[in-house]
């Protein structure tokens, strides 16, 4: 009984967003996805460090290390490019 009040008044509360707050929210993932990509670039040349020194001192540890933070730095660079493409895909439908 309480879920169903509780769901009923979410439901009845569809207030729509204003412009203003749609272009900041659009405007604040884009500016996030940039900076994801930033930070995904940079743990990837971490990374690639990380491998170099490691084949250099014949530490195999080193070297997994830095190849699963090249990775994870793929992997962020790819998420921010999509949630800057998401963001921006946004403002371009507001216009």
């Amino acid at each position: 009984v309480i879920g169903g009040l509780i769901g009923f008044s979410i439901g009845r509360s569809t207030q729509q967003f204003s412009s203003d707050y749609m272009k900041g929210t659009a405007s604040m993932m884009s500016n996030n996805g940039n900076s994801m990509m930033q930070m995904g670039k940079m743990m990837m040349g971490g990374g690639q460090m990380m491998k170099e020194k490691g084949s250099m001192y014949k530490d195999n540890d080193m070297m997994q290390k830095g190849q699963d933070l090249e990775d994870n730095g793929k992997m962020m660079e790819t998420e921010g490019s999509e949630m800057m493409g998401r963001g921006t895909g946004m403002m371009d439908m507001m216009k």
